[in-house]
């Protein structure tokens, strides 16, 4: 079965959304599914080295972003979100 997980929202937005998710896409990995995540919105900073847990949060987003792309999940990022999130700046 093919899955499309889409992420919309900041990365750490004060809720377990994007962190479930990830988590979501990890699982179903392991199951043999095949996984591929597109980012959108104010997601798309999460594919950035800039994207830094906040004070009080446990957990890494960008790093299990990255550790799914290393299990060869396929990650795109809307390229208008990344304009409009001024990525293409510098």
């Amino acid at each position: 079965m093919k899955i499309l997980i889409i992420f919309n929202r900041a990365p750490y937005d004060s809720t377990d959304i994007t962190w479930n998710g990830l988590r979501l896409a990890g699982q179903l990995l392991e199951t043999g599914q095949e996984v591929r995540l597109f980012l959108m919105n104010d997601s798309v900073d999460m594919a950035r080295d800039v994207c830094k847990p906040t004070a009080g949060y446990d957990q890494n987003l960008s790093k299990m972003l990255k550790a799914l792309i290393a299990q060869g999940v396929p990650v795109k990022v809307c390229g208008t979100c990344m304009a409009r999130c001024g990525i293409y700046k510098n």
